[in-house]
């Protein structure tokens, strides 16, 4: 089948071939019309998609879908998430965006109605602009980076029921943040943690594994690279994967739609991956205030004022005021305007910094990334002048064995605090200058010959300043590390391998700690649990009765039943307020500090409970399996609705967890929940791998690759779930991007008339 499309100002005819994998390939005599081409492509099986994204990005969410979305556009307005007030810089790639550009809003232009899911709620497809680009990448930040939260929650626990309580549940806490809580004692005990609802609560998750290594290592002798994105899954997929093509380059990877880059992915010269970098871009300040101005450091200022009107579909405009100070807006007259509070009295406040806020960044910034030769080139397009919009850990490597790993991020250098708890906004001190672009190259052809990544703690006590101050565990890492370290001859198949693997590194390491809690009780059921666990080879399975007992028990948040029973309400927020803040290890919890008869009698009632909870689902314990409580389910949000009924996958077992390289985070604390809803998964597994990806340079016109669900994103394509099967079982396709090997079943014929 052929199609012919008008795309106005394109360089000269080219074509768009769509393959059997559901990959669009844009064959172009110009990088210019390449991007025309993707941006086409793009918009046709992604605009909503695209719209929607917009929309939370510049704050406009409101206006289509109602007041729910209020609190957000709030937010995103008050910390300049839009790009639009601070104005939007020129750049280097603005040419890529433009092309991208003519490309996408041709597409909203060939529209002779709204589709059916923007007419459902009265939406208006629009021409997108370099704002909307720079909208989105600010978003993006503000999205994966958000930690004060932990930082309100931590401080005001701290000030209440003591510093050294909570002391080993902060990463590197120094004695100036010690310092800081202690002098910010009368604040911190009364501050208001509802603010934080304002957040989105989706925000705070992400993940992803990625590593890379040299030819040495590789029985081609060429690097390769591996890349697995950890997302909430979606119908339609989170990424759009395209292949370009002009003379003399090729790219394939990873895009989020509408946006003109290339987030992972790999040409004939380089390839690289990202992972969410869990790097602290925030700061909370206690202000001291004296009606309409602020203390400083030289005095009184007064604290600024501006106004935001949020447009409310059904209803009102709605107009705020932003307070800010000198570090950013103040939280409490936010909550107030939102009824979560009542109007801000006394001598403080609470603002927050987040970095990018004071930055403005361009939409061509990161375009340029595919069209770097060298890993060191790839690198000069990660920042213009020492600002960027990540927040992620990068590797590249190039295939001359350059190998680089980067943190990609714009953020706070903070001396001798680290920053997890509040600041006193008037003290010199804790005004800190930003990183720079050369401070953030890490790693430069390391010696062992491979990097990695995995949302860990990258640097260690080798950073100059604090970095990632909540990093998720380094099982993940540990494990990449374990199965590389000592390996040659590596090929794609050990790749594959490893993004399949089920170990769980952590398990391993804190089961010693909880086993002791089952010796000696007297209780069958509990050395039934131990005798289980203590054989258990800690593999997430979907066959493991050990692995069904042992996520069950994490989901039951022994700490936080111990916390709320020990501190009352002071922790009753908690989950919600600061999720990585309290550790689950018994040892984080000394008798010095703590009652230890409470923490006993608190784990091992809640592995009683596992053990009941799973006997009255599954039996006796030969009879449990992970995979029968352990599924995964996800859809289009419209399911309910036609056409979009079929957008669905799953219910189907399923191995992992969040630490294992093949991630499978769920939801719902397991068996028992809610007894009686027939339609129920004990756990849902809703967010993992997005995609996975394996290169070998040696090969650049093929890699392997696959979708967790698929690329399509109309009603009506085949590849909305194609890929799922092949997903699930661990499995990879093989992409070509040679022209002659695909199975094209659909080719459009584009020019300019």
């Amino acid at each position: 089948m052929t199609r012919k499309i008008r795309i106005p100002h394109c360089d000269a005819p080219f074509e768009i071939c769509h393959d059997h994998l559901g990959i669009p390939h844009v064959y172009a005599s110009t990088v210019a019309d390449a991007y025309r081409g993707m941006g086409y492509v793009e918009g046709y099986e992604r605009l909503w998609q695209i719209h929607l994204s917009c929309l939370y990005a510049n704050g406009n969410a409101a206006e289509v879908m109602g007041e729910r979305f209020l609190p957000q556009d709030l937010l995103h307005r008050a910390f300049d998430v839009p790009a639009g007030r601070i104005g939007v810089p020129e750049s280097e790639g603005d040419w890529i965006v433009d092309a991208y550009l003519d490309g996408l809003n041709a597409y909203v232009a060939s529209l002779d109605a709204p589709p059916p899911v923007f007419a459902g709620i009265g939406a208006t497809p629009r021409p997108f602009t370099r704002t909307d680009i720079a909208s989105r990448y600010r978003f993006t930040n503000w999205f994966q980076g958000h930690t004060f939260p932990e930082k309100m929650f931590l401080g005001r626990i701290m000030a209440r029921h003591g510093i050294e309580r909570f002391m080993d549940h902060a990463p590197l806490f120094s004695e100036r943040d010690a310092e800081e809580v202690r002098r910010l004692a009368e604040p911190l005990r009364e501050l208001d943690l509802r603010p934080i609802s304002l957040v989105n609560p989706d925000a705070r998750f992400g993940g992803s594994n990625n590593w890379a290594v040299t030819g040495a290592l590789t029985a081609s002798g060429k690097p390769m690279l591996a890349m697995d994105p950890h997302q909430p899954h979606s119908i339609p997929n989170t990424f759009f994967y395209v292949h370009l093509h002009a003379p003399g380059w090729d790219v394939f990877g990873a895009s989020f739609p509408g946006v003109p880059y290339f987030m992972m992915g790999y040409t004939r010269d380089i390839a690289w991956g990202l992972t969410t970098g869990r790097i602290d871009g925030e700061d909370v300040y206690i202000e001291e205030v004296d009606g309409a101005r602020a203390r400083t450091p030289d005095g009184w200022e007064p604290l600024a004022r501006r106004s935001e009107t949020v447009s409310v579909r059904g209803g009102e405009a709605r107009e705020f005021e932003v307070v800010s100070s000198r570090h950013g807006p103040i939280l409490e007259p936010l909550a107030h305007q939102m009824g979560l509070r009542d109007a801000p009295e006394g001598r403080f406040r609470t603002a927050v910094r987040w970095s990018l806020g004071h930055c403005a960044t361009s939409a061509g910034t990161l375009a340029r990334l595919p069209l770097a030769n060298t890993a060191e080139d790839f690198g000069e397009t990660l920042f213009e002048g020492d600002v960027t919009p990540l927040v992620n850990n990068i590797i590249c490597i190039d295939r001359d064995d350059g190998l680089r790993r980067f943190i990609v991020a714009t953020f706070p250098k903070r001396r001798e605090v680290t920053g997890v708890v509040p600041l006193a906004g008037w003290d010199a001190r804790n005004d800190f200058e930003r990183t720079t672009a050369a401070e953030l190259t890490v790693e430069v052809d390391p010696p062992r010959g491979y990097a990695l990544t995995a949302n860990n703690d990258t640097l260690g006590d080798s950073a100059p300043f604090p970095v990632h101050t909540y990093p998720a565990s380094s099982a993940r890492a540990d494990r990449i590390d374990e199965l590389l370290k000592g390996r040659t001859g590596l090929v794609p198949a050990d790749f594959e391998a490893m993004q399949a693997d089920l170990k769980d590194l952590r398990a391993a390491a804190l089961l010693p700690e909880f086993l002791p809690f089952l010796e000696d009780t007297g209780d069958a059921k509990l050395d039934a649990l131990r005798d289980l666990l203590g054989a258990w080879d800690c593999r997430a399975t979907v066959d493991s009765a050990a692995a069904a007992a042992y996520y069950t028990f994490l989901d039951r948040a022994w700490h936080c039943r111990f916390l709320v029973e020990t501190l009352g309400e002071d922790f009753a927020a908690q989950p919600l307020a600061a999720p990585f803040v309290s550790r689950i290890e018994p040892s984080c919890y000394p008798a010095s500090a703590w009652d230890a008869g409470a923490v006993a009698a608190t784990i091992r009632a809640v592995f009683r409970e596992v053990y009941d909870a799973l006997e009255r689902e599954m039996g006796a314990p030969e009879d449990w399996s992970f995979g029968a409580i352990h599924q995964i389910r996800f859809w289009h949000t419209l399911r309910r609705r036609e056409p979009w009924r079929d957008m669905q996958v799953g219910p189907a077992p399923i191995g992992g967890s969040a630490t294992t390289l093949a991630m499978g985070v769920h939801m719902g604390p397991g068996p028992g929940a809610r007894a009686g809803d027939e339609g129920r998964i004990p756990q849902r597994v809703w967010h993992g791998p997005a995609y996975r990806l394996v290169v070998d340079l040696a090969d650049p016109d093929h890699c392997r690759f696959v979708i967790a669900s698929g690329n399509g994103g109309r009603p009506d394509s085949r590849h909305v779930t194609d890929h799922f099967e092949t997903w699930l079982a661990g499995r990879h396709h093989t992409v070509s991007l040679r022209r002659q090997e695909l199975g094209v079943e659909e080719t459009w014929r584009i020019s300019a008339t």
